[in-house]
């Protein structure tokens, strides 16, 4: 009779483990949200006024309404919650940006990694703004003085499934990073890491999901080299993945930026796999929002007024819309290196595209609107090189856009005139600083900031670095304030030849 009742305790078990491997769940995710707390228009519609789209309010929303439908759900983010609004000004609960992690808390995530723009205000404000989340950080290949700075994983158990989050930041950090805020800093490789982890927790978990910082390229990079791994969950390039992408096996899903979309994934697992799944980017309209979470509008609303309040009064007109773009030369990036290179009377300024972070339609300009489009804490530096470096440091930029996919410098002071030759090589055809031809021999003094400086300086020698004690949106401001109306336009300083014939980059 023991015998007996052993065997059914057994045979209970054993059919109790595999009902329990069994089941549906619902991931739910967003990513590079970069403090978006309010709503943005839909550019993209061609009506008059635009839909808005986006903020928190919304989110919170579309996450309320997701989790009724799903109620068998996990809500990710994957990194990039830092710098692009000025909320991430502002100092809430002791750390910079401590307000959107606050709006996080009140939506109940359940895991965040970390991405670049997270060091944005320096490592310390990075630990303050850790401290204040209600919600597991993950991240299992970055390191500070030998430490991980997070958990690697979390394992999770959603009704009868068993998940475990592993979080993974890029391996290129240095390179999109101040590296001013990144001392002691260690990124180890993201496949051997995130197949290290997999492999200990593989047989505690009936699904794996690699909450990533690294953008859709490398995602399809660990993808098609990792086992026993189900999702990705990515962020970095701000894809709004519509249909979810398979590689090697591997769904990968990415929600866009500044919080427009929520994605959700349902997935039916058996096995130990996915046996059925599907998802979709549920956009975030303002005018679906039919009863917004008390607690959520008490807070946008607070730091909305603290925000017009502080940055909100206008300083300027601006005549002609300013217009940004990553590979070509733009009227905002001409004034804003032409204030550089006056304000410090050098002969020429260049400026990483990738600071410039927003356009602006024609109108008043309040300091607020100056803030968000050079959001970052970037000192201006000033240095000098000569005439056969500078050439150099401009051919290396051309190729490094056409090959890498980074954006052009934006320059004042020099103008130039590019081919593309046999195996994407960029050879500069003409190029005159000042007005004349560039001497090889000459010393040029230039204007940047330490962002850029920082990378320059494990690559080329410069003489007479100095960095001033002002970041570059300060400098701006300062200049509109100066000098109110502004009208900015494209100049052909940047030009490419193509067959024998030199165009103009157009916007």
């Amino acid at each position: 009779m023991k015998n007996l009742i052993f065997v059914l305790a057994i045979s209970a078990l054993f059919f109790s483990c595999g009902a329990a491997r069994q089941g549906q769940v619902t991931i739910l995710y967003t990513n590079d949200m970069h403090a978006q707390f309010v709503p943005l228009p839909a550019t993209w519609i061609e009506t008059d006024p635009q839909p808005l789209i986006g903020g928190m309010i919304a989110l919170e929303y579309a996450v309320r309404k997701a989790r009724a439908d799903y109620p068998q759900s996990l809500l990710l983010d994957a990194g990039d919650i830092s710098t692009g609004t000025l909320l991430s000004k502002i100092d809430y609960n002791g750390a910079l940006n401590g307000g959107f992690v606050e709006m996080m808390n009140l939506l109940n995530y359940d895991a965040f990694t970390i991405g670049n723009h997270e060091f944005d205000e320096g490592q310390e404000n990075l630990t303050k703004l850790l401290r204040l989340a209600n919600f597991d950080i993950v991240s299992a290949n970055l390191f500070i003085n030998d430490t991980l700075i997070a958990p690697a994983y979390k394992i999770y158990n959603i009704g009868r499934i068993r998940i475990g989050v592993i979080g993974i930041i890029l391996s290129d950090l240095y390179h999109v990073t101040a590296m001013k805020n990144l001392d002691n800093v260690v990124v180890a490789d993201p496949v051997q890491t995130a197949q290290s982890i997999v492999d200990k927790i593989d047989d505690q978990t009936d699904l794996i999901i690699l909450l990533t910082h690294q953008g859709d390229d490398q995602d399809q990079v660990l993808a098609a080299q990792i086992k026993n791994a189900d999702i990705i969950v990515g962020g970095h390039s701000h894809t709004p993945i519509d249909n979810v992408r398979q590689t090697n096996g591997v769904l990968i899903v990415q929600a866009g930026s500044k919080t427009r979309y929520l994605g959700r994934l349902t997935v039916n697992v058996a096995g130990d796999t996915i046996s059925r799944y599907e998802g979709e980017l549920i956009p975030t309209w303002v005018d679906c929002v039919k009863s917004p979470h008390p607690g959520m509008h008490a807070l946008v609303k607070t730091f909305q007024t603290s925000i017009d309040g502080e940055f909100g009064r206008q300083i300027g007109i601006l005549k002609t819309a300013w217009k940004m773009h990553n590979y070509y030369e733009t009227n905002l990036g001409n004034f804003i290196t032409d204030v550089m290179r006056t304000s410090y009377q050098t002969d020429f300024a260049m400026l990483n595209s990738g600071a410039i972070r927003k356009s602006l339609p024609a109108g008043p300009i309040s300091k607020k609107d100056v803030m968000e489009i050079l959001p970052f804490s970037n000192y201006i530096t000033t240095f000098r090189c000569s005439g056969k470096l500078l050439y150099e440091i401009l051919r290396n930029d051309i190729e490094s856009s056409i090959k890498n996919g980074s954006g052009l410098l934006q320059i004042s002071g020099i103008n130039y005139a590019y081919r593309v030759g046999d195996n994407d090589a960029a050879e500069i055809i003409s190029m005159q600083c000042t007005g004349e031809a560039i001497d090889p021999e000459k010393i040029y003094s230039g204007t940047t900031v330490d962002f850029v400086m920082h990378n320059w300086q494990t690559r080329y020698e410069l003489d007479n670095i100095e960095t001033k004690p002002i970041i570059i949106a300060d400098l701006i401001i300062e200049h509109i304030e100066q000098n109110p109306i502004i009208e900015s336009k494209v100049e052909g300083r940047i030009q490419r030849v193509r067959y024998r014939t030199t165009e103009k980059l157009k916007e």
